[in-house]
């Protein structure tokens, strides 16, 4: 079996409007060649703004996690 090298760039963070407003936006990550996400929000935020922002945050954790673990 071949070992698939490491490749930030693969991960994305993607907020859509998936709610009702005020509190609508969620964050989901991506990673290429994936259908579906590999990780979403557990919660909805009231602007597109602040789920950009925490969706990155998570996108941090998730790709260092990744990268300690390859």
């Amino acid at each position: 079996m071949q070992h698939e090298e490491f490749d930030p760039t693969d991960y994305s963070v993607v907020v859509k409007l998936r709610g009702n407003l005020p509190r609508a936006w969620k964050w989901e990550i991506y990673r290429a060649c994936r259908c579906g996400p590999l990780e979403s929000s557990p919660g909805f935020f009231e602007s597109m703004a602040v789920a950009v922002k925490e969706g990155k945050k998570a996108l941090a954790r998730l790709v260092a996690k990744a990268k300690h673990a390859a």
